[in-house]
């Protein structure tokens, strides 16, 4: 079984997290992804395919936030990966940029996933009352199992 797991860096997700690494502790996954999806574009590749002309200081102004992007989703990863190395599962990592609705499902049915966990809310969870605008994207696009964890 593989399974595709879902964080964002929000309470909500590290719960989600947790939840999905005790619930694979004791079962055959035969493959388990954590995704992280940063929403919007990146900044970078429009600096570093010329589009825009940009000053020495925000060229640096920008590398800066490219760094504190990473060093963030190094952070997401980190923390989900210790939750699974508590059970012995290894883990596999992925980032990507885009919607992450959008990705997410792409992802699960690129890849042949049959499980894609997620949390009900994330950074965004006031947008919506009841579900995370995300979440309930996810469950209306992917062609595979969801599981959303409260």
């Amino acid at each position: 079984m593989k399974i595709l797991v879902c964080t964002d860096g929000s309470d909500f997700s590290k719960k989600n997290i947790t939840f999905a690494s005790e619930m694979t502790a004791n079962c055959n996954i035969d493959e388990v992804t954590i995704i992280h999806v940063h929403e919007g574009t990146s900044i970078l590749p429009d600096y570093w395919h010329g589009k825009y002309l940009v000053t020495e200081e925000e060229e640096k102004k920008l590398k800066d936030i490219d760094k504190r992007i990473q060093e963030e989703r190094k952070k997401y990863f980190a923390g989900a990966e210790k939750e699974f190395a508590k059970h012995d599962i290894p883990v596999n990592t992925l980032y990507k940029v885009g919607h992450p609705a959008e990705v997410i499902s792409k992802v699960a049915d690129e890849g042949g996933y049959d499980l894609i966990v997620i949390g009900r809310r994330g950074m965004g969870g006031v947008k919506k009352l009841f579900m995370g605008s995300v979440s309930s994207a996810v469950l209306q696009l992917a062609h595979t199992n969801v599981l959303i964890v409260k």
